[in-house]
């Protein structure tokens, strides 16, 4: 069994401590959490906060997680998503000293610039995840890549 990439999209109450308790799951199971995005800002009921999560396991410990989940109190449904999955869509923010390395060849990648100084370029980037990290990956091999952030979105 090998760790696979996966995105668990929670819906959940806008309360206090839903972050820290999804948070509690994976870490008390020895997961780390490669990227966290929360929205809860103009809910209009109290279920429609959203937490999405991205993480690497095996399948089974996946299964574990999303059964913890589950449980808890404040969270009212779980999608589960493998990070390659096709309805799901990346975004990043790159701060990079050049885009002479990037070439686009996949259609489905985005970016435009957001600001540009003498020494840097803060590029966002939009796509499908293959694609954010490919170009993310490409901007690090040929050393231009500053920092970075990003998530996984469900469409």
């Amino acid at each position: 069994m090998h760790e696979q990439r996966w995105v668990f999209v929670v819906q959940a109450l806008d309360k206090p401590g839903v972050l820290t308790a999804a948070a509690s799951v994976f870490s008390n199971r020895g997961v780390s959490l490669e990227g966290i995005l929360g929205s809860g800002i103009a809910a209009t009921t109290a279920e429609d906060a959203r937490l999405i999560l991205s993480f690497r396991a095996v399948e089974r410990k996946k299964d574990l997680l999303l059964r913890a989940l589950q449980r808890l109190a404040k969270v009212v449904h779980v999608d589960v998503y493998l990070y390659t999955d096709p309805r799901l869509r990346a975004i990043a923010i790159a701060r990079v000293s050049s885009l002479d390395a990037l070439t686009v060849a996949d259609t489905t990648l985005r970016h435009e610039m957001i600001s540009q100084t003498p020494d840097e370029l803060t590029v966002l980037f939009t796509g499908s995840t293959t694609a954010i990290e490919t170009v993310i990956e490409t901007l690090r091999q040929h050393g231009v890549l500053l920092d970075v952030v990003g998530s996984a979105i469900a469409v």
